[in-house]
């Protein structure tokens, strides 16, 4: 195969791998607007693609792999030194162009991803900090034995448990 067919090759295959980064980010942001909106039916399924989009990207980093080692080898190149940086600065136009183009691209959607991976985490932890605190406030946080009713047999007030039903009825 030769350069250009084999930097054709790798183009392809780089925009073949931003699609999946993108399809990526807009899975983890559909299910960052679930958690936000509490919609934890939807979570898990939005989750598993989640999982499905991350698999096809580690397919799609095989198939870069390839066609990295294959060029490096007709350049006569170490494939580790093949960086997509050093690819932007060393290929022939337009192929230079085209990897710096796809260098922008990546350093932008991972940093939108590590952010969306941020707010995920962050939403999560606090819904299950929100199920914690509503648990607390219905048992008492700190309370070993929690009583709901007095010696009377009547809904004692003072107590968090009785507290909160007291609030219901």
């Amino acid at each position: 195969m030769n350069d250009h067919a084999l930097l054709d090759r790798l183009a392809q295959r780089l925009w073949d791998e931003r699609h999946v980064v993108t399809v990526l980010l807009y899975k983890l942001t559909v299910t960052r607007l679930l958690l936000a909106a509490d919609e934890r039916r939807f979570v898990a399924d939005a989750l598993r693609e989640v999982e499905h989009a991350v698999e096809l990207l580690r397919v799609g980093e095989q198939a870069r792999d390839t066609a990295v080692r294959d060029l490096a080898g007709a350049w006569r190149r170490d494939p580790e030194d093949l960086t997509l940086d050093e690819l932007a600065r060393i290929a022939p136009e337009p192929y230079g162009q085209t990897f710096r183009e796809h260098l922008a691209a990546f350093r932008t959607l991972a940093g939108e991803i590590e952010g969306a991976t941020r707010e995920n985490r962050a939403l999560a932890r606090t819904d299950l900090s929100s199920v914690a605190d509503q648990l607390d406030l219905l048992t008492g946080a700190s309370a070993t034995t929690s009583t709901t009713y007095d010696a009377q047999g009547q809904l004692d007030p003072s107590t968090p448990v009785g507290g909160r039903l007291r609030e219901v009825f």
